[in-house]
């Protein structure tokens, strides 16, 4: 007896409907290896696209990206060349210095008028600089293809007698560019250790850096203590970062000038200027040297409260150091006027606004005219 075969059922074309296609039904064990396949195939898209944001972002980190590897330089590295870029028939003049500098210098409250030829101020400012990171602060400028026409360096008493190798402080490689690292390496005790740390944070960028990615992107949604959008967002055009706050009770002020007593005072009863310190000043005056960028120095004021921190011999070691780089090298020192009061600080040596404008005013006229025009 024949059995009838029963034909797999059809479906009709929608393209040409008197045509029929075999509906292909698939066993279990097909389903379960084109499912697993298909799970492979998403995970190794996946990495792929991870592994390529990856790269995509240590190569911006090196090269376009500075205000991400290192937010506090790189919002004002981009700025500073914007500055160059929107006027270059005005001459470039870039302090660089720490947090005082930061706070404390405010370009658009000097006297320079707003002219071709009118000497253009940039604030360089970085919190934590020593005087090897001011060196490479000015070799990191030329590098990004800016060229000032005159430098000058703030003289912090207190960095003086930091000596040693970096990486015995705080110090994070991941922050600088490979050829930074190299230009760092005389001065770090194991050059090898950081040349790791750097490379696994471009291997793997995002615990390094994805805070500042987010801040940057996102920073509404991150908590309030892991924000560091202020550091571009309180930073004007030519590079000032005033302190957050026009004024200061005097309980806030007395709390945090404690604070910076405690971490201050051993330094000025005791100071002598390091041999790294030295060092650093003296090849900053020759790279300036050798580029032919006239340099000064500066020191910034402080409160009646923090002068008298000062040993007598800590203040001839200063004044001895200062000798030097104006005898020796050659360059002029301006020094800081002594009339400022105790509530011109929110803590004893970061400027208030309200004096920052004043103090720079101050030194514009009594110091930086003469100079840039050519006088001393």
């Amino acid at each position: 007896m024949n059995q009838r075969t029963t034909a797999p059922p059809v479906a009709r074309s929608r393209v040409f409907p008197r045509f029929r296609r075999p509906v292909i039904v698939r066993a279990p064990a097909a389903r379960g290896r084109r499912a697993r396949q298909d799970a492979r195939r998403a995970v190794l898209w996946g990495a792929f696209a991870i592994a390529l944001a990856n790269a995509a972002l240590s190569v911006a980190l090196e090269t376009v990206l500075p205000q991400v590897r290192d937010p506090e330089y790189g919002v004002r590295m981009v700025r500073l060349r914007a500055q160059q870029r929107a006027h270059p028939d005005r001459p470039l003049v870039v302090m660089v210095g720490t947090s005082r500098t930061q706070n404390g210098i405010d370009p658009g409250a000097m006297p320079f008028p707003d002219e071709p030829g009118s000497p253009l101020v940039f604030n360089f400012g970085q919190s934590g600089t020593r005087p090897v990171n001011l060196r490479l602060n000015l070799q990191r400028i030329r590098a990004a293809g800016v060229r000032p026409t005159a430098v000058l360096v703030e003289i912090l008493p207190t960095t003086l007698g930091v000596g040693g190798p970096l990486d015995a402080m705080p110090f994070a490689p991941e922050r600088y560019t490979a050829s930074d690292l190299e230009w760092l390496n005389p001065y770090l005790a194991d050059p090898a250790a950081a040349r790791r740390r750097w490379a696994a944070a471009r291997v793997n960028p995002w615990p390094a850096h994805g805070q500042a990615v987010a801040n940057h992107l996102l920073p509404e949604w991150q908590p309030w203590a892991a924000r560091i959008d202020q550091l571009w967002t309180q930073t004007d055009a030519r590079g000032f970062g005033p302190y957050q706050y026009e004024t200061t009770t005097n309980a806030s002020r007395s709390r945090r000038r404690a604070e910076v007593e405690r971490e201050s005072v051993p330094a000025l009863r005791d100071l002598r200027v390091s041999a790294l310190a030295g060092e650093s000043l003296r090849g900053l005056v020759a790279d300036c040297r050798a580029w032919g960028v006239p340099v000064a120095f500066y020191q910034m004021p402080e409160s009646p409260v923090y002068r008298s921190w000062y040993s007598a011999e800590s203040r001839a070691e200063v004044a001895a150091f200062e000798r030097v780089l104006r005898d020796e090298l050659g360059c002029p020192v301006f020094p800081a006027p002594t009339d400022f009061a105790e509530d011109d600080f929110a803590d004893g040596h970061h400027m208030l606004r309200p004096a920052a404008a004043k103090y720079s005013r101050w030194l514009a006229g009594e110091h930086l005219q003469t100079w840039l025009a050519g006088g001393r």
